[in-house]
């Protein structure tokens, strides 16, 4: 367990920071989720073991998405589900990232944006899988929302995990090269498309521009700049891929591990240092500093932040999932699956051994969600 915590920072410098600070509806909803997290506020609950009778008892967690020490039970359990949907291929992991200049209006305007990242991100991939120049076939995805860079400034993009191969004409196309698509023609048609969803936004956006006109001569400039994109093949076997996703789904701004001192109004914590070598390195700032990045990432509410494409879009998985795989002639072994479940019930009855557990609840206050 981490010697300091997001809690406690909330805790003891919270009622300082909404004094001098206005939140939004929904950053309350997390503020107060994460000071009451564990506390007696939120309730308590009873477990009983079917087995041997005895009781376990604990207080409530608040199970926001955004609480670091609620994501355990959240991925394991998503784990388990997207697991049945894995296939035994390559799979590419693509980051497409906004420049720096757009960080206001995305944060005026966070529903719009952030469908226009997911939106341009996806229809970008898609279109280049399906050009006979790479792949030719379409492709699944799985993308994932982040709004952080390391030391939880404001920094939107999106991490996408690509099958290695795709359908075309009910024939499973592979791909055996390191690189899914040039990085650079990737970069370029993912900023044309969000900029032209962007303009075409312009009537529900709230900004300072009096007029489209305007608006155009701020965009004009980022035409010329050049997007950073990444594309890299996820190592190891294809049953890492779940693993992979789950962890970079279920985190938040920064884990509690992270933290390293909380003294004296300000608060110590890692970063990775990509401009260095990614050396791991160590920075201070305010309490009052640290709970405002914080809170810039959270999310509008029930804003999905992990969505799905191509052959894994909701509305036909199941059925190219399993075409894929009879095309493929290769499934995963039950051992992955067997192992998946395992790791899911973590929580045993220290009498017994047991893991069925009646539970009861009790909640003083509504639990945020």
């Amino acid at each position: 367990m981490s010697k300091f915590t997001i809690q406690d920072i909330f805790l003891k410098y919270g009622d300082e920071y909404i004094q001098n600070h206005h939140l939004s509806k929904e950053q309350w909803k997390v503020f107060n989720a994460i000071r009451n997290c564990g506390k007696k506020n939120l309730g308590y609950h009873i477990c009983t073991c079917e087995e041997c009778g005895e009781e376990y008892f604990g207080f409530n967690s608040c199970r926001n998405r955004h609480c670091p020490m609620c994501q355990n039970y959240a991925r394991e359990k998503w784990i388990r589900k997207e697991s049945s949907y894995l296939l035994d291929s390559k799979y590419f992991h693509i980051v497409t990232t906004v420049p720096y200049e757009l960080n206001e209006i995305f944060l005026l305007n966070q529903n719009i944006c952030y469908n226009i990242l997911f939106k341009a991100t996806s229809e970008s991939i898609l279109e280049l899988g399906e050009d006979p120049k790479w792949l030719g076939a379409k492709v699944g995805i799985t993308s994932i929302l982040h709004t952080w860079g390391q030391t939880m400034e404001f920094h939107p993009h999106i991490h996408s995990i690509v099958t290695g191969g795709g359908l075309k004409n009910n024939h499973w196309i592979s791909y055996d090269k390191d690189y899914l698509f040039k990085v650079q023609v990737l970069g370029s048609l993912f900023r044309g498309k969000f900029l032209y969803y962007l303009k075409h936004e312009f009537e529900n956006l709230n900004t300072n521009f009096q007029s489209l006109k305007e608006f155009n001569k701020f965009l004009e400039p980022l035409y010329n700049k050049t997007w950073i994109t990444y594309i890299e093949p996820p190592k190891g076997k294809p049953e890492n891929v779940i693993e992979y996703v789950g962890r970079y789904s279920f985190r938040v701004a920064i884990s509690n591990e992270r933290i390293k001192n909380i003294d004296k109004g300000n608060v110590t914590f890692e970063y990775k240092d990509y401009k260095d070598n990614s050396k791991i390195k160590k920075i201070t700032i305010t309490a009052n500093e640290f709970i405002r990045r914080f809170l810039l990432h959270v999310l509008p509410d029930h804003f999905t932040k992990i969505k799905h494409y191509g052959l894994l879009s909701n509305r036909n998985k199941k059925k190219n999932i399993k075409l894929c795989r009879l095309l493929i002639s290769r499934i995963l072994s039950n051992e992955f699956t067997s192992t998946i479940s395992r790791k899911f019930h973590e929580f045993t009855c220290e009498k017994c051994g047991s893991t069925q557990f009646k539970w009861s609840f009790q909640y003083n206050i509504y639990r945020s969600c």
